[in-house]
């Protein structure tokens, strides 16, 4: 399949972005952009090792507690405040 150089204009945020996830997928932004548009079309959705689609909520964000970390008995707690 012969392929063809197009010029699309982007926002920098979104480059900058587009630039970061490619360098740790060790792939090139010409290769992110093509596969994220052949997903979009073939509309795919990446699904990552637990099933999902990466889409993650933020329910408890322990980072505003303790920059050194959060004792498990901590993070435990937490939990279960939000099961009840």
């Amino acid at each position: 399949m012969s392929s063809k150089t197009i010029n699309i204009s982007l926002p920098e945020d979104l480059l900058k972005k587009i630039d970061e996830i490619a360098k740790t997928e060790y792939s090139s932004r010409s290769d992110f952009i093509r596969d994220s548009l052949v997903r979009r079309i073939k509309h795919q959705r990446v699904i990552d090792e637990w099933g999902d689609d990466g889409e993650w909520e933020t329910v408890v964000d322990f980072r505003a507690l303790n920059d050194d970390g959060v004792p498990a008995a901590d993070v435990l707690k937490a939990i279960e405040k939000l099961i009840k």
